[in-house]
């Protein structure tokens, strides 16, 4: 049944309402009014235009954003496959038969709905390609501090029925009006002064008027003012525009501290559905409630709600809605329950998200424009993160115990190392979305996983040849010394480890403090360090420009720390580490394209001489414990990284880099306190069994080019070693390795000297030891 009678208005009659109205309103003759009617035409006309396009926002015209994790391939391995599924809740059966059905032994999958949800794919080249996938999830909503639960609801997914009972509520008239009703305020008046039920007199445009004006004054001129406003938005908009505006408009009940506005808002709030699936009775209720939600609300006052509905159904009736669909409909129970909000998971990740489209977009688009914010979390990655790093953290407690009441924290941030997008964050103790957030807001003191940062610089200098000036058995000093315009500061290597001189190779992979201050003093020192730190995206306001900052004085965060080892691993080209595929809004306008490659930040050839100088950390350094330590089995393949241990162990870090993923992982207390162990004997190991849980099932990968040539050379000179030599395998550029050999004897280390231990090799001795005796 047609719910929109012919229209019986034409130009004639709204020209005449038009000069009516605005002779009425300025208190003048009609034709002085004119060009006081154009100038409240556009002003009208230029409003309604904003909020249509999402450019204005307000309290009243607010949409929140959604949350989207990135799709996943189904061209995976099969065991990579299964824990995307199982982290969307996929049924496993063999075989599978219905949507969301998937079969662990086969890996044979029934897709619930392709790449995107029903109605939810972006328009246009938004980056997203393959064409099967396992869905995006669901992770939350970001609404505004008005607190409004509202989502467009598109017209042509109104059902007639809703329309009908609308109009039929709040405006009979609509369809033949020109915006006012002079017949209606007419009928209002007299029945209001002759004692009948109180009636209104505004029409539907007005109501639109008068929300997205915000124009709240109690007067006759504002009245007037908005029946100008009308008549002009009802000829611009049409009678379908205003009904567009209207169905998202107005309020229609709370839940908690939230308002439940416009009509698809309302109809997954009281039965869990579409608003395109309302039947005429749940139609009829949103419609009969407008005027007092709260008194009527069907979920807290169900029959003062079925008393307006069925009133209004009558109405419907009268007005030639089919009578036995009425008479069903008011046999039909309210059934409204309240449905409360969907909230998703991973805070973590939607605080990053949500602090990013913050930094990027203006506050009344993200809380207010309807975006579908399309992010590339990685659901299997995330849970596997969420899974193991808490899990290990209790491990590493027991072994070093707990200083102090509050459990020892980890933060952690992941990218991918290809594209550079943030695809997983982790904060144990993160409860909801608008938490502190440790692994993007936290700031402590890098320690020495800051110190690659100083390597680059010193490695970005090119040589006339155009390659980096400095190689790998490039050699600076290793011994204490005052270095000079700065206070009498001297530095000191841990575990008094000293030499005449030491190679970048060696300074890296042992972390040899004398050695970074060294370079940062050859590479022209804080002045030239902060602004390199900058182009990388760290925020470097509050570093001091002192040369402490070789030794980890900077403080950081994970995320960081993250982009940087991605920038690194990825050639030099400066990963984005932003969480934000694209973003569209409720009209389907694009207002974050996909991310392009980044600037190339740093020489290709200088960041894979530093990334190779990264890899022996992880094999012949500090990190060696990422292979697994007390037992327990880390990573084996292909690793770059760095440890970074604060002033008495109150800040434990590893940064490090697969060819698929590049992190960082902090450890420490809320209140800093000391740890009880090195980076290397925590937070290294730590980092191990992550990637170790995130490579299952995948084919070991190497980095990318250009590949560089290992040569043996003394940890010392520089030069090819002898036989007294302490040699490590040093990554070179083709033709750039050192000719000539060490003539230096080196004098062999003190029988007394005690080997380097660290945590697992000295609680293992002591464990040995304690059998032997027999205890």
């Amino acid at each position: 049944m047609s719910t929109r009678p012919r229209r019986t208005s034409r130009r004639v009659r709204l020209g005449l309402a038009v000069l009516v109205v605005l002779a009425a309103v300025f208190g003048v003759a009609a034709i002085e009014a004119w060009p006081r009617w154009i100038a409240q035409r556009d002003a009208a006309t230029a409003m309604v235009d904003a909020h249509v396009a999402l450019e204005s926002t307000h309290p009243g015209w607010s949409f929140p954003a959604r949350l989207w994790s990135d799709a996943a391939a189904i061209d995976q391995p099969k065991s990579r496959l299964l824990a995307q599924a199982r982290a969307r809740g996929y049924r496993e059966v063999c075989p599978p038969a219905a949507p969301g059905d998937i079969c662990p032994k086969t890996g044979e999958v029934v897709l619930r709905g392709g790449e995107f949800p029903e109605g939810r794919q972006p328009p246009g080249n938004t980056g997203w390609t393959r064409p099967l996938a396992l869905e995006p999830v669901y992770l939350g909503g970001l609404v505004g501090p008005d607190g409004e639960l509202r989502e467009h609801l598109p017209r042509e997914e109104a059902p007639p029925a809703l329309i009908a009972a609308i109009t039929a509520a709040e405006d009979e008239d609509f369809w033949t009006h020109p915006g006012v009703n002079v017949r209606g305020t007419v009928r209002a008046a007299r029945v209001n002064l002759t004692g009948g039920q109180r009636q209104g007199a505004s029409t539907l445009t007005m109501q639109v008027v008068r929300n997205l004006s915000r124009d709240t004054e109690r007067s006759l001129e504002r009245k007037l003012r908005e029946a100008a406003s009308a008549v002009a938005i009802d000829a611009h908009l049409g009678k379908e525009g205003v009904l567009q505006l209207y169905l998202d408009a107005p309020y229609l009940g709370q839940s908690g501290g939230f308002s439940v506005c416009g009509f698809q808002a309302a109809a997954r709030y009281y039965w869990g559905i579409e608003a395109r699936d309302l039947s005429l009775a749940q139609s009829a209720t949103l419609a009969a409630i407008l005027p007092a939600p709260g008194r009527y609300s069907p979920e807290s006052h169900p029959e003062e709600a079925t008393v307006r509905r069925d009133r209004l159904l009558r109405r419907m009736a009268t007005l030639g809605w089919d009578a036995a669909a009425v008479d069903a409909a008011i046999a039909e129970p309210m059934g409204a329950t309240p449905h409360a909000p969907v909230e998703g998971g991973y805070p973590a990740y939607q605080q990053a998200t949500r602090t990013w489209l913050l930094e990027h977009l203006p506050e009344a688009t993200v809380y207010g424009a309807g975006l579908e914010v399309w992010t590339a979390l990685d659901v299997a990655a995330q849970v596997a993160t969420d899974a193991v790093i808490p899990e290990k953290v209790t491990f590493l407690e027991r072994n070093v115990g707990r200083n102090g009441a509050a459990p020892l924290g980890a933060a952690a941030a992941l990218l991918d190392t290809e594209s550079g997008l943030l695809i997983a964050v982790h904060d144990g103790r993160m409860a909801g979305p608008t938490d502190f957030n440790r692994a993007t807001q936290t700031r402590r003191q890098s320690g020495s996983s800051i110190k690659p940062l100083i390597y680059g610089l010193a490695l970005s200098r090119l040589g006339e040849d155009g390659h980096p000036a400095l190689t790998a058995a490039h050699t600076l000093p290793n011994t204490p010394r005052t270095f000079p315009n700065t206070n009498g500061w001297r530095p000191l290597n841990v575990g008094n480890d000293y030499s005449p001189t030491s190679t970048l190779a060696m300074g890296l992979a042992w972390s040899q403090n004398i050695v970074a201050a060294s370079l940062l003093e050859e590479a022209g020192g804080p002045a030239k360090l902060v602004p390199f730190a900058d182009r990388f995206g760290f925020d470097t306001r509050a570093w001091p420009h002192e040369m402490g900052l070789a030794l980890g004085q900077a403080e950081v965060n994970p995320l960081e720390m993250a982009r940087f080892v991605a920038t690194i691993a990825r050639g030099g080209e400066l990963a984005s580490a932003r969480p934000v595929i694209t973003v569209v809004d409720a009209t389907g306008r694009v207002r974050v394209p996909p991310v392009e490659r980044g600037e190339r930040v740093i020489p290709e050839e200088s960041a894979a001489i530093l990334r190779d100088l990264m890899r022996l950390v992880t094999t012949y350094g500090t990190a060696y414990t990422i292979k697994g330590v007390g037992g327990e089995p880390g990573f084996t393949s292909q690793a770059m990284g760095k440890t970074g241990t604060a002033d008495d162990e109150k800040d434990l870090w590893f940064i490090g880099a697969t060819p698929r993923y590049a992190s960082a992982v902090w450890l420490g207390y809320d209140t800093p306190a000391r740890v009880g162990g090195t980076a290397g004997d925590l937070a290294s190991p730590l980092w191990g069994w992550w990637m170790r849980a995130l490579h299952e099932g995948l084919t070991p990968a190497e980095f990318g080019k250009p590949v560089l040539e290992r040569r043996p050379i003394c940890t010392q000179t520089g030069l090819y070693g002898n036989a007294s030599c302490r040699i490590i395998n040093a990554p070179f550029l083709p033709g750039t390795a050192p000719k000539g050999g060490c003539t230096t004897e080196h004098p062999p280390k003190p029988e007394d000297e005690k080997p380097f231990e660290n945590l697992w090799q000295r609680k293992a001795r002591l464990a040995e030891e304690k059998a032997a005796a027999g205890e």
